[in-house]
């Protein structure tokens, strides 16, 4: 069964060429961080345990300085091994993340007038009378 790169917008698996794939770190603090530079919220519940059984990242993820090759035929990272390279701009491409609303910036003018619209909006409603009073039927 291939190996696939759980990081966003990686779609390398072991079957398409000779790249390496590295298990997550089994210790906690370490897995944490490789978990934070994923940015993936679906790894975010998983226990080191689960990540370094179930998941892998390419060797493209890590400084070249990070990787260690002791013989043609296999390739280790570093005891301190961090991912640091991703491509975190391809979600701009698709379609699914397109209907996001894009957040507009405003103005210096608009901000004040959405302060005071608001300010008014608060006072409008405090100056509604309440009916505290109890209402008797007659019969």
């Amino acid at each position: 069964m291939p190996n696939f790169c759980a990081a966003p917008n990686c779609t390398r698996k072991s079957t398409q060429s000779d790249l390496a794939f590295f298990r997550f770190p089994r210790d906690p603090a370490r897995c944490q961080k490789w978990v934070e530079n994923c940015r993936k919220a679906d790894l975010e519940d998983k226990t080191p345990d689960q990540l370094n059984k179930h998941y892998r990242l390419c060797a493209k993820h890590f400084e070249t300085s990070m990787i260690c090759r002791t013989s043609p035929y296999r390739t280790v990272l570093r005891d301190n091994a961090i991912p640091t390279i991703f491509d975190l701009t391809s979600h701009l491409n698709n379609p699914h993340s397109r209907h996001r609303k894009r957040i507009k910036e405003l103005s210096e003018d608009e901000i004040r007038t959405l302060k005071q619209k608001k300010i008014d909006e608060t006072s409008d409603k405090s100056e509604l009378p309440t009916d505290n009073s109890e209402t008797v039927e007659n019969t």
